[in-house]
């Protein structure tokens, strides 16, 4: 078919428009890009001012302890840091796109729909931090509010927080201008549809607010808004974002606008400045500190001595390494990272099965999670009114059975079919001995950690800061740290923490309107009236948790369902310590169930092998986890045994 002149002359109009836009956008993208070193500089600047507070702890226990003279502002003073350390690093996780997102589905389409959705989640995004940043300077203009001891207001603080959001929200634009830039690569208006699917939602959800409510009950209410929330987690938009969104959206129509963009400007400013948090921030920061110190590394050497010699004993020790680690550590990646380093390279060495190999170093940092210090235990503790302590000591158990089950399965697979394990030189007596040395840091940490807390010298609050403390003298003593290896440390806290408290204050958004849904209550209710014993309810609890795990990433997992769960177990009558083990246990299991286990999806990236191998890899450890679980179910003293004795 013939072009005519003036389809040619359209096509080259159109040809100029595109190029000259493209033009526009790529200056803009550039001057936007400018903004990264100070965006990543203020990110590690954050973190280098929470050094600082890791020092002020320090003093401040050392002051009482010793000479009985508390710093009486170190609770106001650290609770002000944490507001710079989160919000000067939210848009460095930006930046980093470190935001949790459930990416799978977004990951298997093609170019065209992962740019609308991409682009849906970067204006919707925008639209929901302008929001955010209006009801910030609001209240930062209005605020009166000022520190109990030393009579600090909380206005800068505030405006602090509005800084750190305009500077997420020109990250963000800065994403969206190149999503439409590169949407102009492809013919048709791709462009029209990434900008005008946004807009459209937000005129829909505007006139749904505005208009009279629908005859609905509460609890149906909540049950919807949990559906939207599961259904925007698979847009790819970062988790934090849609339970913020979420929450805001379904308050103001319960509550109407005032109350909704009132919770919306406090609730996440309010979680991040609490004293209550910052055990998880000084904990990520001791764990971060360790794992750039080589501590990991030290570890499965000791396994590797010890254990080598047996068949799969390479990824037996790696198992005993991860579990020591998860002494330093509270998360479930860092002892998959720092053991993957070492551990895979010598396990292709001596000709082990990858999938083995792989399994093993995918699965092994859940046990992390169980061992203190725990982010899971801290998390809980807080949602649920619990001691950390207690929690912490209460997982130990728990943990070591994971470990042994780890290894267990390693050793039958490994006894039926030698080939994937092979042993490897035993090491003499001498050197295994030799090799404990390095564990020492670790060993000193813990002891530190909780003896400290046992001991009364300090609460399980300071504790983090305490280990961090010790973690940095540690590197820096033995020449792990040097200020490179640092900067690297505190970036990624950095990255970890402002996603975590993201999450915290999204979830927190997101728990009011659960809360006002009364949805709760009306489960523990429901449950309360059906004629079946509570292990049964257990039970039904722990499939639910469950299968949302194979689809939920861990940290919004236990935020959304501890507080949907509790008043069934308070109901009950159930241990809370012991339940706070199971939904812990729950929340470390989510980390390596297949399809959207986050170590699932790390270990893809750092063994560069399918992801269909990695699934198949993972299969016995859920299992042997599953089969922990059920004991710790069935016999609560595993879990509720150490806490009564340190009683």
């Amino acid at each position: 078919m013939m072009t005519t002149d003036a389809e040619k002359s359209e096509l080259a109009e159109l040809a100029g428009f595109r190029a000259s836009v493209s033009g526009v956008l790529n200056s803009a993208i550039c001057g936007f890009n400018k903004l990264n070193p100070f965006v990543h500089g203020i990110g590690i600047a954050a973190m280098a001012i929470f050094i600082l507070m890791v020092l002020f702890t320090f003093t401040d226990v050392i002051l009482r302890y010793v000479f009985n003279r508390p710093i009486a502002a170190s609770v106001e003073l650290t609770s002000m840091m944490m507001v710079i350390v989160v919000f000067f690093a939210v848009a460095y996780t930006q930046l980093s796109k470190a935001h949790v997102a459930m990416d799978l589905i977004t990951d298997r389409l093609r170019r065209k729909p992962q740019l609308v959705l991409e682009g849906f989640a970067n204006l919707m995004s925008v639209a929901l931090f302008v929001l955010v940043i209006w009801q910030l300077i609001l209240n930062g203009i209005s605020s009166p509010q000022l520190t109990v001891v030393l009579g600090i207001p909380f206005k800068p603080f505030i405006l602090i927080a509005a800084f750190g959001c305009t500077l997420l929200i020109l990250m963000l634009i800065r994403d969206s201008l190149q999503n439409i830039f590169e949407s102009l690569r492809y013919k048709g208006k791709l462009w029209l549809l990434m900008v005008g699917i946004p807009v459209l939602l937000i005129i829909a959800v505007g006139y749904l607010l505005a208009t009279t409510p629908i005859n609905m009950s509460l609890p149906v209410m909540g049950i919807i808004g949990l559906v939207v929330m599961l259904l925007l987690f698979f847009t790819g938009t970062p988790v934090a974002f849609v339970l913020m969104a979420v929450g805001l959206v379904f308050l103001i129509y319960i509550r109407g606008a005032p109350a909704g963009f009132d919770i919306l400007g406090k609730s996440w400013f309010d979680t991040v400045s609490s004293y209550g948090w910052s055990p998880l921030m000084f904990f990520l920061l001791m764990g971060y500190l360790s794992f750039y110190s080589g501590f990991g590394e030290d570890l499965f050497r000791i396994g590797y001595r010890f254990l080598g010699h047996v068949r799969g004993g390479l990824a037996m020790g790696t198992v005993a390494a991860c579990t020591a680690f998860g002494a330093v550590v509270g998360d479930t990646l860092s002892g998959s990272i720092a053991m993957t380093a070492i551990g895979l390279p010598e396990m292709r060495k001596y000709k082990y099965d990858d999938k083995l190999a792989i399994g093993t170093l995918t699965c092994s940092g859940t046990i992390g999670m169980l061992i203190p210090p725990s982010i899971g235990f801290i998390l809980y503790s807080i949602l649920a009114e619990q001691s950390i302590g207690e929690l912490f000591i209460a997982g130990i158990i728990p943990g070591v059975m994971c470990a042994i089950m780890f290894m267990l399965i390693i050793y039958i697979q490994c006894r039926r079919n030698p080939t994937l394990g092979p042993s490897v030189p035993s090491s003499n007596w001498i050197e295994r001995l030799g090799s404990l040395k390095s564990g020492g840091p670790i060993g000193a940490l813990f002891l530190l950690v909780i003896g400290g807390i046992y001991a009364g010298i300090f609460t399980a609050t300071e504790a983090g800061g305490i280990g961090a403390f010790g973690a940095l003298l540690f590197g820096f003593s033995m020449r792990r740290l040097n200020w490179q290896r640092l900067a690297h440390a505190l970036a990624e806290a950095a990255k970890f923490t402002a996603m975590a408290f993201t999450i915290l204050g999204g979830a927190t958004i997101f728990g009011y309107f659960v809360v006002v849904s009364q949805l709760p209550i009306t489960m523990a209710e429901a449950v309360a009236a059906i004629n079946v014993p509570p292990i049964i309810v257990l039970i039904i609890i722990a499939i639910i948790i469950f299968i949302l795990g194979c689809f939920l990433p861990a940290l919004p997992l236990i935020l959304i369902t501890t507080p949907i769960f509790l008043p069934i177990a308070k109901t009950l009558g159930w241990d809370l310590v012991w339940f706070g083990v199971i939904i812990v246990m729950l929340m470390s299991l989510a980390c390596i169930t297949p399809p959207f286990g986050i170590n699932l999806f790390v270990m893809k990236g750092v063994t560069q092998k399918p992801i269909d191998i990695i699934y198949l890899s993972v299969i016995p450890f859920v299992l042997a986890f599953i089969v922990v679980i059920a004991f710790i179910i069935a016999f609560p003293a595993l879990s509720t045994w150490l806490p009564y004795l340190l009683h």
